[in-house]
């Protein structure tokens, strides 16, 4: 689908007061100061205990979001392997975020209170998984379905050409249904009970309500299979049992609007359901298209802005109630447009209010230049899913880190020096300003950036831009001292005399020491994106990590033909979990030819001699790009480390890694200093 965003009506909007965003909306019985909400999300802050769960969740309410909502397992015990012994007091303060059990109140209690004591409403997602202990604590988990179906994966996201069921999880009986029922109306019952201040059911992503739904994993012969009637019964009748238990408490229901999935559900038919809610007494509805196995791209960043909206777009067509739009959506400028042209009613933020926690308030006082706009590289759920770790963020290093990462003023103002405008030295300017130093902020090029003036440049990464913007901005904001064109040197240092020298050089790109490597017909592939270079029709990158196979996007969208080479065993060893499959999607429409297991052991005017599976090989090519990774630019580095005290490393000068770990050593140094 095309995305709802039409650039061109950006600039008029632009300069207006946002009005749309920032009128009050009712859900059911409660009123929200604005149309901005943050959905559920899984953090993993929840397993170290402490308040760090609350604190991240305070900081966005502070920032000026009407609604946050909190995923909540409202079954026994909601997830595989685990057997439910009643929780002990240590178990009610970490673990797992929990709604199935009496004991969890006081924990919730304190999450409420910490959100809406800075000024916004929270609503308690009520998570409904796959796995379920009938004898309920103390019993052991089993795998549960409508049917015993479940989908076949292959590299996390199953292929949608080769899309089989298999069987997996047991069906549920009838009388386990209404079991089931109760538990998550009792979960409702405890979320009143908690302070909630609305309920969200949850019946989305291939979780168990949502298989009820779909005829793909639906394939039941009684009452709760056949028609969207009868698959949408076991949803109907848990809404019914909630509002049996809490009366007309604001009611919100959760699903996808589009499943994205061969076979699954599409808009038409959320719109045939859409209603059925309504009649059933949902006071509002949010959208998050897609189910966990779905193939389409969904967060990244080669997803349009908006692309999602039409899924809102359709249930507003057929009922009264507010929808929310949600994905893709990180510019209250877009988020307004969406509102005025009718085609949702609320914009739900995740990763925008991770990037940007006042986001909302930014943009309520007009100040859309101070927005730290998500990116959308999906580092966030690549920890949570792939890493599983709790969830950082790329280019917001206070994420999960609000108390310990609190900046205080300096005691006493210094002349501070950094060497270096990539994202790391950036940053480190900017806290070192913020907390009342004296920046100088020095760059050998013509313009700050560092490594993101290049990582900007391959096919759907151009939102990069937005974070050097960010950066600059502030920087001539807080009054640093910026000095392009200027290579600092050691005298330089000696002379101005700085009481502390941030170094933040950077990285420049590995030469293997391959025969032929000076040839005429090799170039880097920083020379190739940035035009300093031109390749002729037949390419050879050798290097097939990240920066290889973004280049080779790049020219084989100006019409090359590109043969990737890579040493391991495997492309693209170093992107991102969330973001991987993706990639090696596109390579494999683009016919970008790719051969791992192979060493470049020679280059010659006419191509390379490789070496792959023990057998040698000529592979001809005009032109020979080098993308075999980065080494630290630390010779400067050095040189200062050896006369001064106070110098101090950011970023890839000491090792070349992410945006993510430069942002976050050049946050720590600017609060160090």
């Amino acid at each position: 689908m095309e995305p709802c965003w039409n650039s061109s009506k950006n600039k008029d909007l632009a300069m207006t007061n946002l009005k749309h965003l920032f009128e009050p909306v009712t859900i059911g019985p409660l009123r929200l100061k604005n149309r901005i909400i943050m959905p559920a999300l899984t953090t993993l802050y929840e397993f170290e205990g402490g308040t760090r769960y609350a604190d991240f969740y305070a900081e966005r309410a502070r920032g000026g979001v009407s609604m946050i909502i909190i995923n909540l397992q409202a079954l026994y015990p909601g997830r595989a392997g685990v057997s439910g012994a009643v929780p002990d007091e240590s178990a009610s303060e970490r673990g797992p975020v929990k709604i199935n059990h009496d004991a969890y109140i006081p924990r919730l209690k304190g999450w409420t209170r910490a959100i809406q004591e800075n000024g916004a409403k929270v609503a308690a997602q009520l998570a409904v998984y796959g796995f379920w202990a009938r004898g309920g604590y103390g019993a052991p988990a089993e795998e549960v379905s409508p049917s015993g179906i479940r989908l076949e994966g292959e590299d996390f996201r199953p292929s949608l050409e080769k899309l089989t069921v298999i069987r997996g999880g047991r069906p549920l009986l009838a009388d386990e249904i209404k079991l089931i029922q109760e538990e998550v109306a009792d979960a409702a019952q405890r979320a009143v009970k908690a302070g909630f201040d609305a309920i969200e059911l949850q019946a989305l992503g291939g979780n168990l309500l949502s298989r009820f739904l779909s005829p793909l994993t639906n394939q039941r012969s009684d009452a709760y299979g056949g028609s969207l009637e009868n698959r949408a019964r076991m949803l109907i009748e848990t809404i019914a049992a909630i509002k049996r238990r809490v009366g007309d408490f604001p009611l919100i229901c959760r699903n996808n609007g589009d499943d994205l999935m061969p076979g699954g559900m599409g808009p038409s038919d959320y719109q045939e359901l859409a209603p059925l809610l309504a009649d059933a007494g949902v006071h509002a509805l949010n959208l998050m298209p897609g189910w966990y196995e779905t193939r389409r791209p969904v967060n990244q960043m080669n997803v349009p802005q908006g692309a999602f909206v039409y899924a809102a777009e359709a249930l507003k067509q057929v009922v009264d109630i507010p929808v929310a739009a949600n994905i893709r959506i990180n510019d209250p400028v877009m988020a307004d447009r969406i509102l005025a042209d009718k085609k949702a009613d609320i914009i739900a933020m995740c990763s925008a209010l991770m990037a940007d926690p006042f986001l909302p308030e930014k943009a309520r006082q007009g100040r859309p230049e101070d927005i730290r706009k998500c990116v959308a590289c999906c580092n966030c759920w690549s920890d949570l899913a792939g890493r599983r770790i709790p969830i950082g963020c790329s280019v917001n290093a206070r994420m999960g880190m609000e108390k310990a990462y609190t900046l205080v003023p300096a005691d006493r103002p210094k002349t501070i020096w950094v060497i270096g405008g990539g994202p790391g030295g950036m940053e480190a300017a900017r806290i070192a300003a913020k907390r009342g130093h004296r920046v100088v902020l020095f760059d050998n090029r013509d313009r700050l950036g560092g490594q993101l003036l290049y990582a900007d440049l391959p096919p759907h990464k151009g939102e990069w831009k937005n974070f050097v913007a960010y950066l600059s901005t502030q920087l001539e904001k807080l009054g640093v001292d910026v000095r392009l064109n200027k290579s600092v040197r050691v005298s330089d240092v000696q002379a101005g005399k700085p009481d502390a020298v941030v170094v933040a050089t950077g990285a420049r790109s590995l030469i293997p020491p391959i025969p032929g490597v000076d040839g005429d017909n090799v170039v880097t592939c920083v020379e190739v994106l940035t035009g300093k270079k031109q390749t002729g029709q037949q390419v050879i990158i050798i290097g097939g990590g990240s920066v290889g196979c973004e280049t080779a996007e790049f020219l084989t969208d100006r019409g090359k033909t590109v043969t990737i080479v890579e040493m391991q065993a495997e492309i693209a060893p170093d992107v991102d979990f969330w973001n991987r499959w993706v990639l090696m999607d596109r390579l494999t429409a683009a016919n970008i030819s790719l051969l791992t297991n192979a060493r470049a052991d020679a280059i010659t005017p006419e191509g390379i001699e490789l070496c792959a599976d023990n057998t040698s090989r000529f592979v001809p090519a005009d032109t020979i790009v080098l993308a075999a990774g980065a080494v630290a630019h630390d010779s400067l580095l050095k040189k200062l480390q050896a006369v001064f005290d106070n110098i101090h490393p950011v970023g890839d000068c000491s090792k070349p890694r992410k945006v993510r770990q430069a942002v976050e050593s050049g946050y720590k140094i600017g609060m160090e200093i």
